[in-house]
């Protein structure tokens, strides 16, 4: 109503705005009407021993509890025409692999998730970007807390303290094992591009 003089008067919607209501709409299809209270508390996700991060010409991985999982980037990631997809992206997506493959293990939390991006910081506070790319992953981990009941916050760490979640996306394996001795043998199987990318269906 912001954008014109009376409230009787038409707005016209654009379509990132009709992507976000066409995504509301899903999660209200399947929603049961019930909603918990969050944790008072924040959650941090090194308290949780969840660590993510992104090395943008190798891969990506995340360390949960002992579970993990990384892989090299899918050839067939979403750009607009030849734009390079933004570090902010990268750094985004292994975020939101953690959220699809264990945010049921979230319920009532609010987490404080660890970025050595500063612009991803960003965008995940505010749960918005300029960037209809990364709008793509916000609404999938949108959902993720929607549906699993969690809240998400987020905090600019240095990266040299995240040594976990680096050699993964690195694929680092002999360097990982060391830092993580009690991480499972075998990796997380990772999503595929489709269950990670949101898309009005």
């Amino acid at each position: 109503m912001c954008s014109v003089k009376e409230s009787h008067h038409y707005v016209h919607l654009n379509k990132e705005c009709k992507s976000d209501l066409t995504m509301w709409l899903q999660f209200l299809s399947t929603w049961n009407g019930i909603n918990m209270f969050y944790e008072s508390h924040l959650t941090s996700a090194a308290d949780m021993h969840l660590f993510t991060d992104a090395s943008s010409t190798i891969g990506f991985g995340g360390f949960y509890q002992g579970k993990w999982f990384c892989d090299t980037w899918p050839t067939d990631l979403p750009t607009i025409s030849d734009k390079t997809l933004s570090i902010a992206f990268l750094e985004l997506y292994p975020i939101v692999v953690s959220a699809v493959l264990w945010g049921k293990g979230w319920y009532k939390k609010r987490i404080l998730f660890h970025c050595d991006n500063l612009a991803s910081v960003i965008i995940l506070t505010k749960g918005r970007s300029k960037d209809p790319i990364i709008m793509k992953l916000m609404r999938r981990l949108v959902m993720c807390a929607a549906k699993f009941n969690f809240a998400f916050y987020s905090e600019h760490v240095p990266g040299k303290m995240n040594l976990i979640a680096d050699s993964l996306s690195r694929l680092q394996m002999n360097k990982f094992h060391q830092l993580a001795p009690e991480a499972e043998k075998a990796a997380t199987p990772c999503p595929t591009l489709e269950e990670i990318i949101w898309t009005s269906q």
